[in-house]
């Protein structure tokens, strides 16, 4: 009995809502055609206006400053994006220009090969030790095992004379560079044809000095071409552990001596000693030192020495004498 009061009390009170809300809702659109419902209307607008207009700016402003800020996030990601990209090609164009400079040294070294009446091996420098405080040498990347052996010489792409092998490992060898002070060899100027001893030096020139040439034949040898003298030398059973022919420099200054027998001078080297990335390693010409001579000995020009002879590094550095052009043409009689 009392759910159902409750139930018919429950019912009484919506209909009694919705009486009310309905009458309401009538009585304001009643009203609401009235001028007094327009003023009012009105007045309420024009108050609320500027707040609406304020909420309004400051809903774009709020807008403006969030796309802002995502849009400047998404510039900066997309900046580092760019750095990374310019980098990476930056990279890629430094190595470019190393391999276009290795494409070039390989070509010029091949057809250096190609063009020498040699047997050679092509080699690639992987080490330079060209400093004042040791000895200017060069380690490239190939060694016993690949048919090298000391005392071979070594020349750059233009045919130009670097050194020689100091010492032969299995896989890597090293070149005593002429320019170091402890390389000499025996070099023939081109013009006169005078012969003369080379040696390198502190400031990476070459000093060729017992030049037998008057004062004023040496005056006119700047600029001249110095090559390897490759001769038979004089009251020695030994041949010269250079070809013949080999480019060593150009003579960039002479020293004159009206008083002197013998003149000398400074050899700019041909070679590219301190960037050659490829050289040639000469394995076919066979000189180097033969049996002694007995004293008062004939030096005739077919004694050389025997091609399996083997030539210790630097020791063609210290020929016994200096032969003059024509020295190996005819024998001399040694004392």
């Amino acid at each position: 009995m009392n759910a159902i009061s409750a139930t018919r009390r429950t019912i009484r009170r919506e209909w009694t809502a919705f009486g009310t809300l309905l009458i309401i809702s009538v009585g304001l659109m009643g009203v609401s055609s009235t001028q007094t419902a327009h003023d009012l209307e009105a007045a309420v607008n024009w108050a609320a206006g500027p707040v609406e207009t304020f909420l309004n700016s400051a809903a774009d402003t709020a807008g403006s400053y969030w796309s802002a800020l995502t849009q400047i996030d998404r510039l900066r990601t997309q900046n580092e994006l760019l750095k990374q990209e310019n980098l990476t090609l930056q990279e890629e164009l430094n190595r470019m220009d190393a391999i276009s400079k290795l494409n070039d040294d390989w070509t010029k070294v091949t057809a250096a090969a190609a063009g020498i009446p040699y047997q050679t091996t092509t080699v690639r420098v992987v080490v330079r030790d060209i400093s004042d405080v040791s000895q200017r040498t060069l380690i490239v990347n190939k060694g016993s095992d690949d048919g090298l052996v000391e005392g071979q010489v070594v020349i750059d792409a233009g045919g130009a004379l670097v050194g020689r092998i100091q010492t032969v490992d299995p896989t890597v060898s090293k070149i005593l560079l002429i320019s170091d002070p402890t390389a000499v060899v025996v070099g023939k100027e081109a013009k006169s044809g005078a012969v003369g001893t080379i040696q390198g030096s502190l400031s990476g020139q070459l000093k060729i000095s017992g030049l037998d040439v008057t004062p004023d034949v040496a005056k006119t040898l700047k600029g001249q071409p110095v090559v390897t003298a490759g001769e038979f030398l004089a009251c020695t059973n030994n041949i010269s552990p250079y070809p013949p022919g080999l480019l060593i420099g150009t003579i960039t200054d002479v020293t004159s001596d009206p008083n002197a027998v013998v003149q000398s001078a400074t050899v700019a080297p041909a070679a590219h000693l301190t960037d050659a990335t490829f050289l040639l390693v000469i394995t076919d010409f066979k000189g180097g030192f033969g049996p002694a001579l007995p004293s008062g000995g004939v030096v005739a020009p077919g004694s050389s020495a025997s091609p399996g002879s083997s030539v210790r590094p630097g020791s063609s550095a210290s020929p016994v004498s200096t032969a003059k052009p024509g020295a190996s043409a005819s024998p001399s009689v040694c004392q």
